[in-house]
Parts: structure tokens; C-alpha cells; sequence
């Protein structure tokens, strides 16, 4: 099956590792497993550095990435004209973060099931989302 990973999801695997679900854990390991990346994620993470919110210990976002990259097998998800055009077609009712709606929009348009912890995220399991956690 094809996963996209969500940004909390990808920092946890990469500095905190215990707060996995055991079904999230077994996705990340098992070599059936189809992982993606969004460069939303990749942007949020950069964004969140550059403002002091987010500590990646002595990396910085894209020496971390790096680091990810040569040691998890993922693949990259890019962000596409079509994506960022479609994407009011998401309701809004449940979630208000660009980078969380983009992140499910990408969800939904390529047909992947998305990996977070996120409540707010889960209710969009109306609008077809499959949410593993």
C-alpha cells in the first residue's frame, strides 16, 4: 500500500521513534510499504526551523533531509500546479492549516492513505481520506 508520511509523523521517526503507533511503526518497517514524503511537509519543517519552532538538533532542514533520505526508504511527493488549483475543493470544515489541508488534498488526489496522529485530520475520512494510525 502507498503512505504519505504526515510532517509530525516524519520528525518522530527521525527523533522520536517511541511515539509511533504500533500500526504506524509496522507501515515504516514493512518493505510492502510505499512511503512518501510531500515537499509541503519538507517546507512546513524549514519554515518551522527558520522561526526558532522547531529544534532538528545540530541539522539544519536541509541537511536533515538529507540524512532521512539516505537512511528510510521514501519517495519524494511534489507539489503540482494541479494540486495547488484543485485544492479548494476540500471542505474546510475541519481543518483550517494550510499545510495539513494540502497535505490531505495530496491525500485524496493520489490516492494515498495518510499516516498521522492528527484528530482534527481523521474527520476527513467523509470525504474519502484514509487516515492509519
Amino acid at each position: 500500500m502507498r503512505y504519505l508520511l504526515d510532517t509530525h509523523v516524519i520528525l518522530w521517526i527521525a527523533f522520536e521513534r517511541q511515539k509511533l503507533s504500533k500500526r504506524a511503526e509496522e507501515i515504516f518497517v514493512s518493505d510492502v510499504s510505499e512511503l512518501y514524503i510531500s515537499s509541503i511537509s519538507l517546507w512546513e519543517i524549514s519554515l518551522k526551523f527558520q522561526s526558532g519552532k522547531l529544534s532538528l538538533g545540530s541539522l539544519s532542514p536541509d541537511s536533515f533531509y538529507k540524512v532521512f533520505r539516505e537512511n528510510f526508504q521514501t519517495r519524494e511527493l511534489e507539489l503540482t500546479a494541479e494540486d495547488v488549483v484543485s485544492s479548494h475543493n476540500l471542505e474546510p470544515v475541519h481543518h483550517k492549516d494550510p499545510f495539513d489541508r494540502m497535505l490531505i488534498w495530496q491525500c485524496l488526489q493520489n490516492k494515498l492513505a495518510f499516516v498521522s496522529d492528527d484528530n482534527l485530520i481523521k474527520q476527513y475520512t467523509d470525504s474519502g481520506l484514509k487516515v492509519i494510525w
